[in-house]
This record gives C-alpha cells, structure tokens and sequence, in this order.
C-alpha cells in the first residue's frame, strides 16, 4: 500500500473530523470502475488490476496527471492537450493535473464540479477528483468521442430553448401589474415616528 499524502502529519481535532467526512464521501467501487474505464480509454496498462486497488494506489496512479491528460486527448482529439509524459518533478506532475482541469473546462464542464490539483496531488478530496471524471465522461459521451460507453455518465440535458411570436411578447409586456401580487402589503399608517415622545392621556382626553 502506498503511504498516505506525502509530507502530511497525522490530522487531529477538526481536521481529522473533516478527513474522516471527505474518506466516508469516497466510494471504492465506483473508482474503481472510473479508474477501468479511464485506463481502457488511454491504453495505458497498470501494474495493478484497477479492480484490485485501494484508495492510496488508486490516488498514486493518478496522481502524476498523465493518465488524466491521455484520456482527454482521446476525447478531444490527437494534439489538443500538452502535457509531460513521463513527470518525475512534483511540479512537472501538478502542471498535468492541471492542464487536464483546463481541458475540462473546455469541454464544457462546469467549474463548480473541477476538483483542484491538490484534491488529487495532496488527496484531500479524491470524491471529487471522481466526480469531475463522471462529468468528463459525460461531456464524451455527448460530444460522441470515439472512446468506450461509459455505464457510470451523468446524463448530460440538451439546451432547450423556448421562442415566442413578437406579439406575444408585447401581450406579456402589456400585462397588469397588480397581477404579479397585492400592492396591499404592511404599512407605517398609525405608527410614532421613532424618537417622538409617548403622550399618556387619561380618561380619553
């Protein structure tokens, strides 16, 4: 097994507490058979059966980015991504990471689901690093890359939009304000303006 995240301590307190939530959010399986589909994607075998790994090794084959940037070079075509083949810098490895995120956004995946390089390089959120490989595998599915069916895709929706005649249009400018709600709302009818004296009047007067 390899060793957990490099130069890394042990957590303690709320740090370990947040650890444990992000491991607990990790399903084996489900990487497992992302990590298949990706190395059946790329060609490029493994010393290991994805299906016999743990999360440290399947974090440590990942981890040098260059399974990620042959994959996207698969589904976006021969020549669209730069990357370092054969990393041995740290550097070297991050650059790839993060050349692979570039190309996923390209692709059209959202930011907000990109994991970060050290979600992966450092392994403090491999959920996510799994989830933006769902998306990406999506995002082939719908651009009909000449890659493998992947079982495990979000079903990506089609744009949908919907286009109005010009007087219907001007129909629904012409609309009756009070019919987007009641104008009838709380008032300051009857109330003391703020820092005016209070009268006390007895019997009425």
């Amino acid at each position: 097994m390899v060793s957990n995240m490099a130069n890394h301590g042990p957590a303690y307190g709320l740090s370990k507490e947040i650890q444990l939530k992000n491991q607990a959010r990790f399903d084996l399986n489900e990487a497992r058979e992302i990590l298949s589909w990706v190395v059946e994607v790329t060609g490029i075998s493994l010393p290991l059966d994805p299906q016999n790994m743990d999360e440290s090794e399947i974090a440590e084959t990942l981890k040098d980015g260059t399974q990620l940037c042959a994959l996207a070079e698969k589904v976006m075509g021969s020549g669209s991504i730069q990357y370092n083949r054969r990393p041995k810098m740290p550097f070297h490895m991050m650059e790839n990471i993060a050349n692979f995120l570039n190309a996923a956004r390209k692709l059209g995946i959202p930011e907000i689901t990109c994991f970060q390089t050290v979600d992966l390089y450092e392994r403090k959120h491999m959920y996510k690093v799994f989830e933006t490989l769902r998306w990406f595998s999506a995002a082939a599915m719908k651009k009909q890359a000449p890659v493998p069916v992947a079982k495990f895709a979000y079903k990506l929706s089609d744009k949908n939009p919907r286009h109005f005649k010009p007087e219907i249009v001007t129909q629904a400018k012409l609309c009756i304000p009070m019919q987007y709600g009641s104008n009838k709302g709380a008032s300051q009818k009857g109330m003391r303006p703020y820092g005016a004296q209070r009268q006390i009047i007895l019997n009425g007067k």
